[in-house]
């Protein structure tokens, strides 16, 4: 069963979110794909969609587009928490730096060796990946943004992630 979103107040766009089977389990699937989220955290942050849908108060030209960038959102939230959650308890018990200076300095040398590695490609290659994984754009977006043909957007980013693996480990 097709949901139709369009004519319905954000109230009636979350109901009918909750309801609908189908798109819950792409946005699961979807999550655990792109972030390898597991099905119990999925479900938190479908609920999670679902308030924040339930909090919106404007008209919403395409409220298939929103429910899918605001679970997008919210499972780039749910990894940002817990990558700093991990951080600060894989290093509690060590002493002497703190926390926050060792993040930084871990932080600083990572993106050398990232702006190392992304001189070594291709400029297209460089706009390709950073519209994908930097700005989480999807497969469409990506195309457009880049001007390439939709159906070798993937094709291009495994290319250029091949790449990316081969300045990495020379």
């Amino acid at each position: 069963m097709e949901s139709d979103f369009s004519a319905l107040t954000p109230r009636e766009i979350a109901e009918t979110f909750l309801q609908d089977g189908e798109q819950r389990s792409r946005l699961l699937a979807y999550a655990q794909s792109r972030f390898g989220i597991d099905a119990c955290d999925g479900e938190d942050l479908l609920q999670e969609t679902a308030l924040e849908l339930l909090r919106h108060r404007t008209i919403v030209r395409s409220p298939k587009g929103f429910v899918f960038r605001v679970f997008h959102t919210r499972c780039c939230h749910f990894l940002q928490t817990r990558r700093a959650e991990f951080r600060i308890f894989a290093r509690s018990d060590r002493s002497g730096i703190s926390v926050c200076e060792e993040a930084q300095a871990e932080s600083d040398n990572n993106r050398m060796a990232l702006r190392e590695v992304f001189r070594a490609i291709s400029s297209s290659c460089r706009r390709i990946l950073l519209a994908y994984y930097v700005e989480g754009r999807s497969l469409r977006e990506t195309a457009r943004a880049i001007a390439l043909p939709y159906p070798g957007v993937w094709n291009t980013i495994s290319r250029c992630l091949r790449r990316l693996r081969a300045c990495l480990e020379s």
